[in-house]
């Protein structure tokens, strides 16, 4: 991903970038009678997409948003335009033969993620994977950025990603399960130009990193993995 956003755009602010977009997955391994369970928060485009689907080849997802994914046209849509949804998303893994269900989560809302993380209990029976890849982006200086702004990618990146390892983690240690974070690097150039972003998402590494130490320590058998990849295969 750039560091920078691209002379004569605006700044980035998906809309509404509370409402993640969710797939609870059903994971296949040739080793495995019994499926592992992910659930991948954000993934109607772009890298989330694509964590889905691969995932998927394996996978099964749950829950229902209100778009209607029958109507899509081209199908499937630009992976990385508005025209791809959690639906169509859901409508791709089926099509390949895999299960999947789709469900909108509302990160700023602890009881939101609450209720997905119980879905996907009363669904499966366990949890397996959290991938955390919803994420609000206003690439713009401190003097060009309000306060309300500001709020929101704190509570869309570092604390929606809090909340979901609270509700998660505490099943994830009955399977020793994985958490996947997309979040940067710490690094002075990932600031320029765009401090406020950078504060939460920076925010989020250093949960990563903590909460790393905090399995070792406990001798838990888990692991949370980062993952920032710099360049996007364009369709």
């Amino acid at each position: 991903m750039s560091s920078s956003v691209p002379t004569g755009q605006e700044p980035l602010l998906p809309s509404p970038p509370h409402l993640a977009p969710t797939l609870i997955l059903r994971i296949e391994t040739l080793t495995m009678t019994s499926k592992p369970v992910a659930i991948v928060v954000g993934a109607s485009r772009g890298i989330g997409r694509q964590i889905a689907i691969d995932l998927a080849k394996t996978v099964v997802v749950a829950a229902k948003t209100t778009s209607d994914a029958s109507t899509a046209s081209p199908f499937p849509p630009n992976p990385n335009s508005p025209a791809s949804t959690i639906n169509t998303v859901e409508r791709e893994i089926r099509q390949a033969g895999h299960e999947a269900t789709a469900i909108a989560v509302d990160v700023r809302d602890p009881a939101s993620i609450q209720r997905l993380v119980d879905l996907a209990l009363e669904t499966y029976g366990a949890l397996s994977l959290l991938v955390y890849n919803s994420g609000a982006a206003w690439w713009a200086p401190v003097a060009s950025s309000p306060f309300k702004r500001f709020r929101l990618l704190q509570q869309v990146n570092p604390e929606g990603l809090y909340a979901s390892v609270q509700s998660a983690l505490p099943h994830l240690t009955r399977t020793a399960g994985r958490i996947v974070v997309v979040s940067p690097p710490i690094y002075s150039r990932f600031f320029r130009g765009k401090t406020a972003y950078a504060m939460g998402k920076v925010g989020m590494s250093v949960l990563t990193k903590g909460l790393a130490m905090d399995f070792v320590r406990e001798g838990r058998g888990m692991a949370i993995t980062s993952l920032w990849p710099a360049v996007q295969q364009q369709p």
